[in-house]
């Protein structure tokens, strides 16, 4: 009974550890350091009351709540470009609107994205300016 018990609270994470390569520790810059809040995904907003958050840590590991599931992963950093590595996440499912923005904040975060801070904000963006995702910082 206790093998089964572990099988399925560990079933629960997905995680594609054959892709994920971390940064060193000093090459992260400090203001993209710490927890940030989506304000907008996609140009459609985000759900008021929902707290999709994005912890941006030094070691090259990133980590935080999508709104249903926690996650974790790691990210490589180029010039001004992030590059999100696969996340491992719980796999709760939540009323369909939670679970649609949950799955535009990972789909976002797939691609290479330029990075920048304007105002206590991270602005993530395609290459070409297309916004992806804007973040608050969290806790200030």
């Amino acid at each position: 009974m206790l093998k089964l018990a572990l099988f399925v609270s560990c079933s629960c994470v997905l995680l594609d550890a054959t892709s994920v390569s971390t940064v060193v520790a000093k090459s992260v810059p400090a203001e993209l350091v710490g927890t940030w809040l989506a304000e907008d995904i996609g140009g459609g907003g985000v759900i008021d009351d929902l707290q999709t958050t994005l912890e941006i840590n030094d070691d090259g590991t990133y980590s935080g709540f999508a709104g249903c599931n926690h996650y974790t992963g790691t990210f490589n950093l180029k010039a001004n470009e992030i590059i999100f590595g696969p996340a491992g996440a719980t796999r709760k499912i939540c009323v369909p609107a939670v679970m649609d923005q949950e799955w535009k904040f990972f789909d976002a975060l797939k691609s290479g994205l330029s990075w920048r801070i304007e105002d206590s904000k991270l602005m993530l963006a395609k290459p070409g300016s297309t916004s992806v995702m804007r973040l608050a910082a969290h806790g200030l």
